[in-house]
């Protein structure tokens, strides 16, 4: 089952992004995304505003009133439990205890098997 923990600090930020989205179909979107390049690159669990897709490929969740989804995929990839908080800059960094996937080994961003 899906969880989802996110600071005071975020909610309150994330709940006044939604209110200037008026939009009913916005979501919170837990994703998996590729930073920096070459030899330096590496994925990340990043959150933003996005739309709702297809409920069979992802899962939903409220927390504090607030909509999150998270694919399949990256369920598959780093398990059911997320939290959100704000980094050292004041943005959303999102962490997981579960598993990295295996395009994260060094090995992988230098192009080899």
């Amino acid at each position: 089952m899906l969880e989802i923990t996110v600071s005071a600090e975020v909610v309150k930020k994330f709940k006044s992004i939604l209110s200037e989205e008026n939009n009913e179909d916005a979501v919170f979107r837990i994703r998996e995304t590729k930073v920096g390049g070459g030899c330096k690159s590496h994925m990340e669990l990043r959150v933003g505003i996005d739309e709702r897709e297809d409920p069979d490929e992802e899962q939903e969740i409220k927390v504090d009133g607030l909509p999150f989804v998270v694919s399949n995929e990256v369920i598959d990839s780093y398990g059911e439990k997320f939290s959100v908080a704000a980094d050292e800059n004041g943005m959303p960094a999102v962490k997981t205890p579960g598993r990295m996937p295996d395009c994260t080994r060094p090995s992988c961003s230098l192009g080899s098997a």
